[in-house]
């Protein structure tokens, strides 16, 4: 066990709506190789874990039997993170904070940096995941300001999705938002070597974090012309209703995912981004009810249309 003053290795990990964020959360956790991971996200549901590794609930932790730890983010940034650090930093060897689709990681950068949590705590390098299958020139100027941030401010870029592409695609891509000498991978469906992450000791981490000018500023939904819509229903969904909402899905509706129960007693897990419908089965939903979130633009006629399909359900 860790001593409760020696400092905890963070990585955090940021990217765009989809760019395959929790996927990477997901394989790491999954090749933890016995280090005991403390994961901070924003959505447990997201993280799709086994029923069979959880030891413990409580609260807002999750225990799994492996040694790892997952916390969701609620509330004050710089408070969930200390609370994590206090509960269970000593019991830790890595620490994983997911950020927002549509957030700057700079953001989290900069709480890291507080004197209290610095203290306890040591960020290793911001990984920023891009999707090598989105195009970028097709989001308005705010969300492409965002990704450039996003990019700018990772000590490692991972072209992520790359088997969805041609080779051309991700060169051009490359070309178009990667700063000269930036450190970057290819990979398909997240699968980044740990060792990129995790080192065996504390003196033997990478010194690779770069030394930023000034913090990028705040963004939020509002401030990048985004709006979002969470649903939830009892029981099950039209069946019919739903292939028609995800078939007319507007290409301004940037993000959603979600589970959803159908009439034949099966339960989805969906989820829609760069314009790709991914689904699976789940077999270990206990709640009865569907649920779903959107991220979109900020049009009116949009949210009233999606309302009224919704409705339909």
């Amino acid at each position: 066990m860790r001593g409760v003053t020696a400092e905890l290795g963070v990585t955090v990990v940021a990217g765009f709506l989809g760019a395959g964020k929790t996927t990477l959360v997901n394989h790491l956790l999954q090749h933890a190789d016995g280090r005991r991971l403390g994961v901070m996200v924003n959505d447990f549901g997201a993280l799709n874990i086994d029923e069979a590794l959880v030891d413990e609930r409580r609260d807002d932790l999750i225990t799994l039997s492996n040694g790892c730890v997952c916390c969701s983010l609620q509330g004050e940034l710089s408070s969930s993170i200390e609370s994590m650090i206090k509960r269970r930093g000593g019991q830790l060897d890595h620490l994983l904070i997911e950020c927002s689709g549509v957030s700057d990681p700079e953001r989290v950068v900069n709480v890291l940096h507080y004197p209290r949590i610095r203290a306890r705590a040591r960020l290793e390098a911001v990984i920023t995941l891009v999707d090598a299958a989105l195009d970028y020139t097709s989001l308005s100027p705010a969300l492409r300001h965002l990704v450039s941030s996003q990019v700018d401010n990772a000590d490692l870029v991972v072209i992520n999705k790359t088997d969805l592409v041609d080779e051309q695609i991700v060169t051009r891509l490359e070309q178009a938002i990667l700063l000269p000498g930036s450190r970057h991978v290819r990979a398909s469906q997240a699968a980044l070597p740990p060792d990129f992450v995790f080192w065996p000791t504390s003196s033997e981490a990478p010194m690779f974090r770069r030394v930023r000018s000034a913090p990028s500023p705040a963004t939020s939904i509002q401030a990048l012309g985004l709006k979002t819509l969470s649903w939830k229903r009892e029981g099950a969904v039209d069946m019919i209703e739903l292939s028609v909402l995800l078939h007319e899905m507007p290409k301004q509706i940037l993000r959603f995912k979600g589970v959803v129960r159908l009439e034949d007693g099966r339960v989805l897990a969906l989820q829609r981004a760069a314009g790709r419908l991914t689904s699976r089965e789940l077999e270990n939903w206990s709640k009865g009810e569907s649920q779903l979130v959107f991220i979109g633009e900020e049009s009116p006629p949009l949210w009233e249309w999606l309302t009224q399909r919704l409705d339909r359900l």
